[in-house]
């Protein structure tokens, strides 16, 4: 069995990105992450990324090369790797959560990212360090506003 990795990146959305191409980004990561046997989660404040990736080593590398490739963000710089670790998403195919905006589309590939919903769908036993990072990601977020 392949050992499990978690890769964790920040970036900068194109100047111009709306949310259709957001929904585009999410509908291919879930397609191709549930091919990959990948878990996750990607966070957008309407400016900048944060995805979470979990899965087989050589697939969380090989599926971060094509994120690094991609032309809808530009400063992409992975925060943290490890390997051996257990899932924090196990059930996601591809979480998804971005800054409450009227413009945003509603349904069920979406939630909007406050403190509150973003806690409340965050799986309960999770690493801490890994939960004050996501919550970090929204701090820094408001603070911007």
């Amino acid at each position: 069995m392949p050992t499990t990795a978690r890769l964790i990146y920040v970036s900068t959305a194109r100047p111009g990105l709306i949310f259709a191409d957001i929904e585009a980004i999410l509908d291919a990561a879930r397609s191709r992450n549930a091919a990959e046997d990948i878990t996750g989660l990607l966070l957008f404040d309407g400016s900048s990324f944060m995805q979470l990736l979990e899965g087989p080593e050589d697939a969380i590398e090989r599926v971060f090369s094509s994120i690094a490739a991609d032309d809808r963000h530009t400063g992409i710089m992975r925060i943290h790797s490890e390997t051996g670790v257990e899932r924090e998403f196990s059930d996601w195919a591809m979480g998804y959560s971005l800054l409450n905006d009227p413009r945003a589309p509603s349904g069920s590939k979406w939630f909007p990212l406050t403190n509150s919903l973003l806690v409340k769908h965050l799986p309960v036993r999770m690493t801490p360090w890994i939960r004050n990072l996501c919550l970090s990601f929204l701090s820094v977020a408001r603070a911007a506003e």
